[in-house]
């Protein structure tokens, strides 16, 4: 079972990042989505087509979703271009980080497709799930993330 009430703070990834960078005071106060794949996976069409779902319906509620490509050789690593024709074939427009496996170790990820949901109040993981059918789970997870965020006062400017 993987390690719950981990900060979200393991941002810099060695093999960089697609479309955009992160960094993690972007981050405070809003619901963020991991989510960890291989481009390299079968069935990874599927998983993320399951992402751009939850971002066309939980982004403009909210909710940060960041990728992480989880690679599998140092080619890969050194060169990001397969990500990014994956990214583009895909029409992923969102931050994807090219991970080495420092940040799928951090977070106790063992397989992808993987889904780690952090709150937005203390930047902590809550919810971690795995598998090529947890995206439901995931959507369960998320509204009621989402609606506790919206319920929230908002902070004084």
């Amino acid at each position: 079972m993987p390690t719950l009430d981990i900060p979200i703070t393991l941002l810099d990834p060695d093999g960089g990042w697609i479309n955009m960078p992160v960094h993690v005071s972007e981050l405070d106060e809003l619901p963020v989505l991991l989510h960890f794949f291989s481009a390299k996976q079968r069935g990874a069409d599927e998983d993320i087509d399951a992402v751009k779902r939850i971002i066309a319906e939980y982004g403009a509620r909210g909710l940060k979703v960041i990728s992480v490509d989880v690679t599998h050789s140092d080619k890969e690593l050194r060169d990001t271009n397969a990500v990014e024709a994956f990214a583009r074939k895909h029409g992923l427009y969102h931050p994807i980080a090219v991970d080495d496996g420092s940040m799928a170790r951090a977070y106790d990820v063992a397989d992808t497709p993987a889904w780690l949901v952090f709150d937005a109040d203390s930047g902590r993981l809550r919810h971690h799930f795995s598998g090529k059918n947890a995206s439901p789970h995931v959507r369960q997870v998320l509204e009621r993330f989402i609606q506790a965020s919206a319920a929230a006062p908002s902070p004084a400017p």
